[in-house]
Order: structure tokens, then C-alpha cells, then sequence
């Protein structure tokens, strides 16, 4: 016999079955709820908790105070604009588009306040450049003395910091609670400060399954690591490189399934004894400002993971990029990759351009990874030819996202992939949807690819991206047909800008006008074939419309 439902618990299994509040949102809407608020007694306070459970704006915070607490918006009118400078506007919409506190907070004023925050379950301090809430405001509401002692949001799950303003960290010491499970930290600037209220926050917060803390700086690496030892409930973690204490616990966590770390410019490997430890989630992701120290972090580590993203903020040359590799063939486990993204930085000037040339036999060392399904290597300078790359994809049935050295020119002239590579990849990767390689359009006059009026050879209805690196477009109509034939739904070719390289240091504040204005052109003829393949394909829904009388 089934247990009696209170009316309370059937609302309450009402209003869940029409109601999705997510942090992008709530359905039906914010709007919908606040006359729900106003209109229905018997869902106030369950409406009044969807609205508030996640503030995505932190101006959000003043609007349940009287109209008398709070400030309005200032608006101009147009005699005023007239006599402001571009600056000084600029300053006036800034100030006058934040909420200001006018008084000092009464007991009636907090004791409303505390009836609205410990609904909150989800709070973001924006960007300070987006910020809507005045400092005075933030810091009269979070960090003051006639606030009681309690919290003031006891119930607060998440928050996001994205916030750099120096004044406002001691709001931000306020939100830390022991029942934050997921807490975002985003800041360009790393003050003393911030370093050491982070360094509590393991301890603080015990129940942490998110954290994740962009661009931090190398002195903040130790306190990162042990705060990070003290969470056994972790499940995405972004954060600064760790020892190996932290490393070995990450290893311990079964729940773990994603992990970001950035290595900062100035970070140093502290001495250890060596270890070895195994390391699977499902994405990974590491950046580093040079190979060797990536290599050097990574080495300890046998991973697995689906998705693996390794970023290097210089420019390694051929034989870097040979040994990162290497390391990856020889210390991922092959048969759970699916997903891989090296990305590396675009030199600014070259002396000779086959140090930075990565050839197919190093390529060839990914074949091990026959589950791969996307593959991004289009920031490195690579040479493959069609036999090469044929050879390269037959191990890869399953990709679906194929980019190779297609993100900007290296300032070389160079063969690429022909149109009949171009058929065999297609041929061996029947699950394709996004290709970029180097095109080779240089076709003979006499070849059967620019002779035949209708293309009649592989196609794939799957491809609907292609990006063709700097490949040159000298007759818009034949490569249309050709790719109209072999991609019949393709929706979106792009061409990449060739680089002004010089073989010393260029003058930043000067720029070949030449080489760009090439650019321009040869971007606008491939833009002139995009618009004749979705030309063709309205033709041709249009003769299937008028033979079946469907689309």
C-alpha cells in the first residue's frame, strides 16, 4: 500500500513536471514564474524558488529590496548626449548602469534580503566590464557588519567568479561554504590575496565535485595542489600544474572524469622521487609553453581518456613535436582514444621552414589509435602527399572530424592534396563531416576531374565542412561541380590567410598590404564557389520537388 502524499509533496510533483531550471535558465520562463509568483498563492514559494535558485547576474541580488534602497538605470537624453565626449559617455553609462544601494540597510531591509538569498543555489559575479552591481552595493550586501553571522546564502551550491576586481574578494570570502559543490574561479590577475583565500578552501568546502580555475599563476601551483588533495568527491577539475602527491590522488578518484591543467610561464617541476601512475578519464586536457615541459610533467603518467586536447604556446620544431608523439603513441592507451587536438603557436618569424615541417611517417605513429573519430592537428605545418594521406586515414573508418594543418599559411608554396586524394579519403572515411587539408587544385587541363561535366565518381553525403588550407581557386565553375559531385551536401568551404613571414623579427606596426590584399581575392573566389554549390543544390531541390512532389 502506497504511502499518503501531503498537498505540499503534490505541488511540489507538479511544479517539477512543468518547471526545468538549469543554469542556462528556467522553462517556461522568468517571466512566466514571476506571474505565477504574483498570481497563484498556491505556488509562490515553489515559483519563488525556481526564480531565484540560479542568479546569473549579480545585480539580481539588490531587486528584492524596495524601490527606495535601490538605484534605476540612468537615462540620457539626447541634448545630453550632445555635449559628452565618446569618453566621458562612456564613463557616465558605465557608472549609470549600476545598481547603487541609497541608504544604509534596515532590519526590514535584511530580513527581505535573507528571505530571497537562501533560495539561491547558483550565484555569478560577472566580468567587471558587464558588471550591473556597483562595489558599494556588493560589498554593503556580502561583506558587512550588520549582516548576521550566518551565511548569507546557507544554501548556495554553486558559484562562478569571474569578477577581478581586488575590492570585491572579500565578497567572494563570504560565498565560500562548506556546501559548495562546484565553484569556478576565473582571473586574470592573481593577487596575493586571492592566493591566500584560496589556499582555505579544500578544507572549506569538503563536498566539491567541480572546481575549475583558469590562468592561474605559477606561485599558486602549490597551494592548488593541496587543495586538491583534500577532495575525494572530484569530478572535473581545470587547474595550474600539481605535484605528484596530487597527481597520485587524482589517479585514486574513480569518479574523475574530466581534467584540464595549464603549466604557467615560469612553472618549475618540483624534485621528486620517480613514480608512475595510471590516469583515465574521459577528456584531458593540458597546456603547456613548451614541449619539453610538457613532456616533462607528463611523464609519470600512463593515461586513458576518449578526448585528449594538448595546447603548446610557442612553436615547437619537427623534432618536439616527433618526441610529443611519441610520448602520446607510447603512453595513451590505444584503444580508448577518440578524440585528439595538438595546438600549437604560429611562429612569428621563420629562418627555415622545414624545422617546423611535421612529414607522414610521424604521422603515421596516430594509426595505433583506430577509434579515433576526430583528429586536429591544423595549427602544425605538415607536407602529405595523396599516397601518404591515403595511407594515413585507411586506419580511421570511424572519423568523423579530420583537420590537418589548415589554420593559417606557413608562407610557403607547396602541393597539397589533389582531387583525387581528396576521393579517397572520402572513400575510406565514409563517416566524415568535416575535413580540412591543404587542396591541390592545379589539376592538368586535360584531367578527367576539370574535363567531365558532371562528376561521377565518390561521393559523401555526410561531409558538410571543408576547409582547403591556401589552395588556389582559378575556375570557380569546374571545382564547384567537382565538389558539388563529391560533397552534395556541403554547406561551408573556408580558405586560410597566408602569413607575412620574414626570415628575422618583422616590425609588428608593419604589414605586407600585398600579401593580403591575395588573401582577400583568393577568399572571395572560394566564396564565389561556395555560393554556386548552394546555387546548384536549390536547383536541384527544386527539379526533385517538381518530378516527386517532394523535398
Amino acid at each position: 500500500m502506497h504511502a499518503c502524499l501531503q498537498i505540499s509533496e503534490i505541488l511540489q510533483v507538479i511544479f517539477a513536471n512543468v518547471t526545468e531550471v538549469t543554469a542556462s535558465g528556467v522553462r517556461p520562463s522568468y517571466t512566466t514564474l514571476y506571474h505565477l509568483v504574483l498570481t497563484c498563492r498556491t505556488f509562490r514559494e515553489l515559483a519563488l524558488d525556481a526564480l531565484w535558485a540560479h542568479i546569473q547576474e549579480s545585480y539580481v541580488l539588490v531587486m528584492c529590496l524596495p524601490q527606495d534602497v535601490r538605484s534605476q538605470p540612468g537615462n540620457l537624453i539626447s541634448s545630453d548626449l550632445s555635449k559628452m565626449g565618446i569618453s566621458t559617455y562612456r564613463s557616465y553609462m558605465a557608472e549609470a548602469g549600476t545598481m547603487r544601494l541609497l541608504r544604509p540597510l534596515v532590519d526590514d531591509d535584511w530580513a527581505t534580503f535573507q528571505k530571497y538569498a537562501h533560495r539561491v543555489r547558483s550565484l555569478t559575479f560577472e566580468q567587471y566590464r558587464h558588471r550591473r552591481l556597483h562595489d558599494s552595493a556588493a560589498l554593503a550586501l556580502l561583506d558587512s557588519h550588520a549582516l548576521p553571522s550566518t551565511l548569507p546564502f546557507p544554501l548556495l551550491h554553486e558559484l562562478y567568479w569571474y569578477d577581478e576586481r581586488d575590492v570585491l574578494l572579500p565578497c567572494l570570502q563570504r560565498c565560500i561554504s562548506t556546501t559548495l559543490t562546484r565553484l569556478v574561479i576565473h582571473s586574470e590577475c592573481w593577487p596575493s590575496a586571492m592566493v591566500d583565500l584560496l589556499a582555505g578552501v579544500g578544507k572549506t568546502c569538503p563536498k566539491i565535485k567541480e572546481f575549475r580555475c583558469s590562468t592561474p599563476p605559477a606561485r599558486a601551483c602549490t597551494m592548488l595542489s593541496d587543495i586538491v588533495t583534500c577532495w575525494d568527491d572530484l569530478e572535473i577539475l581545470e587547474t595550474g600544474a600539481v605535484n605528484a602527491q596530487a597527481l597520485k590522488h587524482l589517479a585514486s578518484l574513480k569518479q574523475l572524469r574530466e581534467l584540464k591543467m595549464l603549466m604557467p610561464e615560469g612553472y618549475n617541476l618540483e624534485p621528486t622521487s620517480p613514480f608512475s601512475v595510471i590516469l583515465s578519464v574521459d577528456k584531458i586536457s593540458m597546456t603547456a609553453p613548451r614541449v619539453k615541459l610538457l613532456l616533462a610533467f607528463l611523464a609519470p603518467l600512463q593515461l586513458s581518456a576518449k578526448s585528449a586536447e594538448l595546447n603548446i604556446k610557442t612553436t615547437p620544431n619537427a623534432v618536439d613535436l616527433h618526441h610529443l608523439l611519441s610520448y602520446i603513441t607510447e603512453n595513451f592507451r590505444s584503444n580508448g582514444l577518440e578524440s585528439l587536438n595538438i595546438g600549437v603557436a604560429r611562429p612569428t618569424y621563420l629562418v627555415d621552414h622545414a624545422l617546423f615541417d611535421l612529414t607522414a611517417p610521424t604521422l603515421r605513429r596516430l594509426q595505433a589509435f583506430a577509434g579515433l573519430t576526430n583528429l586536429n592537428l591544423s595549427s602544425m605545418h605538415i607536407s602529405i602527399t595523396d599516397d601518404e594521406i591515403l595511407d594515413l586515414v585507411s586506419a580511421w573508418p570511424q572519423m568523423r572530424y579530420l583537420h590537418l594543418d589548415t589554420n593559417f599559411g606557413w608562407g610557403v608554396t607547396r602541393l597539397g592534396v589533389t582531387f583525387l586524394g581528396l576521393a579517397g579519403v572520402l572513400e575510406r572515411c565514409p563517416k566524415l563531416c568535416s575535413l580540412g587539408i591543404n587542396l591541390d587544385t592545379t589539376a592538368p587541363k586535360n584531367s578527367p576531374f576539370l574535363t567531365q561535366r558532371q562528376y561521377t565518381g565518390i561521393t559523401s553525403e555526410q561531409v558538410v565542412d571543408l576547409r582547403v588550407g591556401y589552395a588556389e581557386c582559378n575556375d570557380v565553375e569546374a571545382i564547384g561541380n567537382i565538389l558539388t559531385g563529391m560533397c552534395p551536401n556541403l554547406s561551408y568551404i573556408h580558405s586560410t590567410c597566408p602569413a607575412n613571414y620574414s626570415t628575422r623579427p618583422p616590425n609588428p606596426g608593419l604589414e605586407d598590404i600585398s600579401t593580403r590584399n591575395a588573401w582577400s581575392k583568393g577568399a572571395g573566389t572560394w566564396k564565389r564557389v561556395n555560393n554556386f554549390i548552394i546555387q546548384r543544390r536549390k536547383e536541384q531541390l527544386t527539379r526533385q520537388w517538381v518530378y516527386t512532389g517532394r523535398f
